[in-house]
């Protein structure tokens, strides 16, 4: 008996060790793995439709295709149901990819998905509703086109890679069989009625190429490159429209820069010319004032000179007028012959002298 109630004790110990971790590892989104394998189960093929389905870490993956569309649904039980979907209210559908390749089809939706194009996100439509993510339903649908189906018949793996909370998740579908699914669903439907005609449905085949427009700078600034973006991305248009915006003003305060020095050259430049007129002027002046003042100091001289000559003069012809007067004549008084009275005569010996 001891030996049983031990057991029984350490079954019970295991079991509240162990129970509080499965239920947190169930309840925490974080802790799913990265990548959900659906292998090659039984495709479930019922009124012109086909489901396979798989399941981990207690969330189930359906993949459902009924020739127009595909459709992708996450749920809390194995049964395909919008009763049992999960609700996510920002899931993002990032990727869709056959056999590791993108499907142009896809890649067509995110160019003409609403505001932005880095990935499907939920609330936001794409033209034509090609694609559509219903992630409070967790569902995302992708209508087909012939090119997409073909692809999807000859493929191996299909993959959706959603992020329904922080981390991505790969949902990878074995479709090696998808053909003979085709098949058997057309042979279905060939037996239970007539063929429907399918109603056209308006998805290309091959991607649109994305309408470009530009952000232009200013006609004053056309040194500034455009930026393009996609004309239907209202992000992408705010990032241009900025970065341009932002190089207008970085180039207007370049130019701003650039005439300031131009105009403190020119001030530079005036100041210098006026500088140097002022400086000739005033050497001109200067070289003026010194020819008067030279001018000035001859003619004074000269003057004096004259003044002093005419005194001299005088000072002689006093005396000779004395000398003359008592008849007699001196060599000095030669030059001032011409002031002598009559009968005074030049003496030729003066000249000797």
């Amino acid at each position: 008996m001891d030996m049983i109630k031990q057991r029984i004790l350490a079954v019970i110990m295991v079991l509240f060790m162990v129970s509080p971790v499965a239920v947190l590892a169930d309840d925490n989104p974080f802790e799913k793995g990265e990548n959900v394998n659906v292998g090659n189960n039984e495709w479930l093929i019922k009124d012109k439709t086909a489901t396979r389905s798989g399941s981990s870490d207690g969330d189930f993956y359906h993949l459902f295709f009924d020739r127009k569309q595909l459709r992708l649904r996450i749920t809390a039980g194995a049964e395909d149901s919008e009763i049992s979907a999960r609700e996510y209210q920002n899931l993002a559908i990032e990727d869709m990819q056959v056999d590791g390749k993108r499907l142009p089809l896809f890649q067509w939706c995110l160019v003409n998905q609403q505001k932005q194009s880095r990935f499907l996100q939920r609330g936001l439509k794409v033209k034509q509703n090609v694609c559509d993510n219903q992630g409070e339903k967790g569902t995302f649908v992708l209508r087909l086109n012939a090119a997409t189906l073909d692809a999807l018949k000859n493929a191996k793996t299909l993959t959706f890679k959603i992020r329904p909370f922080r981390t991505s998740i790969n949902v990878n579908f074995d479709i090696s069989d998808f053909q003979d699914m085709v098949a058997k669903l057309s042979t279905k439907v060939n037996v239970v009625q007539k063929p429907e005609v399918p109603a056209p449905v308006v998805v290309p085949d091959k991607i649109v190429a994305v309408k470009k427009c530009k952000a232009n700078p200013p006609r004053d600034f056309i040194k500034i490159k455009a930026m393009e973006y996609a004309c239907n991305d209202a992000g992408a248009k705010a990032e241009a429209e900025a970065s341009v915006e932002a190089a207008v003003v970085k180039e207007r305060k370049h130019q701003e820069k650039v005439a300031a020095e131009r105009e403190r050259k020119r001030k530079e430049a005036e100041q210098a010319a006026a500088a140097k007129l002022a400086k000739e002027l005033a050497d001109k002046k200067a070289a003026e004032d010194k020819l008067a003042a030279e001018q000035a100091a001859l003619a004074a001289t000269e003057a004096s000179k004259l003044e002093m000559n005419a005194d001299i003069t005088n000072k002689m012809l006093a005396v000779c007028q004395k000398k003359w007067a008592s008849g007699e004549h001196r060599c000095y008084c030669e030059k001032f012959l011409e002031h002598a009275p009559a009968g005074i005569q030049s003496d030729p010996s003066c000249a000797a002298k």
